[in-house]
């Protein structure tokens, strides 16, 4: 053989080679990226924990983009400062950046940014739901993106759209398992939960229990219908009247519980909104009612240590002695520190 068909063999066969170790890395990354996925898949599935922030972190940390944008309805979960330049400008292209049927690249909307934009598929069981995501931007400086990154990016986003079904899926089974179907209030399953944490506060917290007066008449006068109407009028004014980081329960019937923590600042203002709870109920509740209704109330702002029981049995008491001292009242005692 003269040399230089050796040559061209040797040529051929080192190009050959280079093309097999190629395939085998691009397999291997493959393979990686699978064994990687499903990895994540269950730690998302078990870890009941993780919610859309952390989802949203996990996508940063996966894809490499230097911020990543969530956007569900009317709300934005982001890494993002928002009050950053950088936020806003999102925000103002967003009509621009969601303008766009499928997977999505703007390298020229925010400068110096490529925008890759995801439009999420969700499953149908979450039609309805307030916090189905939308759209995912993620944020790249300009520099850092290429083709391989575009690559891995859609194959990631295969997955992120199953780690956000299980998540969102959870919360919705949870809303549906712990929230009162009537009045859209927390259920009386959700409480337990409810007190294991509030015993464990290292902070001062109030608890109330809110028992309707003379409920049976309205019942028994005007209908269940109307009973119910009550019901949903009451457990509406509860949301419009506490914060919304408290925590409102119909533990059943016509009784409810409100409980939330608050800093030792917060406790003359807390006084007050309670001693006027009764009025207040008055003019809202009474006056979409012909039948006479009231309100009893037992009610705790405390900072020491109780057991679930204790707890319990403290704020039912002070209820049951606004019920004997002739209801339509509150009965308040606060054990705080000197």
């Amino acid at each position: 053989m003269d040399n230089s068909k050796y040559e061209l063999y040797q040529m051929n066969t080192e190009r050959v080679k280079d093309d097999v170790l190629e395939k085998n890395r691009y397999l291997e990354r493959k393979l990686s990226e699978k064994e990687q996925s499903f990895e994540l898949v269950k730690m998302v599935h078990f870890d009941k924990s993780i919610d859309l922030k952390v989802l949203n972190d996990i996508i940063i940390g996966c894809t490499g983009c230097l911020h990543s944008v969530m956007l569900y309805q009317h709300q934005v979960i982001t890494d993002l400062d928002k009050q950053s330049d950088l936020y806003m400008q999102i925000i103002d292209n967003k009509d621009e950046l969601t303008g766009h049927d499928g997977f999505f690249v703007a390298d020229n909307v925010i400068p110096e940014f490529t925008v890759v934009v995801y439009p999420v598929e969700t499953s149908d069981l979450l039609a309805e739901s307030s916090q189905v995501v939308k759209h995912i931007f993620m944020l790249y400086p300009n520099r850092f993106m290429n083709v391989e990154v575009l690559d891995f990016v859609k194959s990631f986003m295969i997955v992120n759209d199953v780690l956000i079904n299980i998540v969102l899926t959870r919360s919705k089974m949870l809303d549906l398992i712990e929230t009162d179907p009537m009045t859209s209030v927390l259920n009386r399953s959700s409480w337990a939960d409810n007190l294991t944490n509030l015993v464990g506060l290292n902070e001062p917290f109030f608890m109330l229990f809110f028992d309707l007066d003379n409920f049976k008449n309205i019942n028994d006068t005007l209908g269940h219908q109307a009973g119910d109407e009550v019901l949903i009028n009451v457990s509406t004014w509860l949301r419009s009247t506490f914060r919304g980081s408290d925590k409102i329960f119909r533990l059943g019937g016509d009784e409810f519980a409100v409980t939330g923590s608050i800093n030792i600042e917060q406790v003359d203002g807390l006084v007050t909104k309670l001693k006027t709870l009764n009025s207040r109920f008055n003019r809202s509740i009474q006056a979409k009612v012909s039948e006479p209704i009231s309100v009893s109330i037992g009610a705790l702002i405390a900072h020491k240590k109780y057991t679930e029981n204790e707890l319990y049995t403290k704020v039912d008491n002070l209820l049951y002695q606004s019920k004997q001292k002739g209801r339509d009242t509150i009965t308040l005692i606060l054990e705080l520190p000197n």
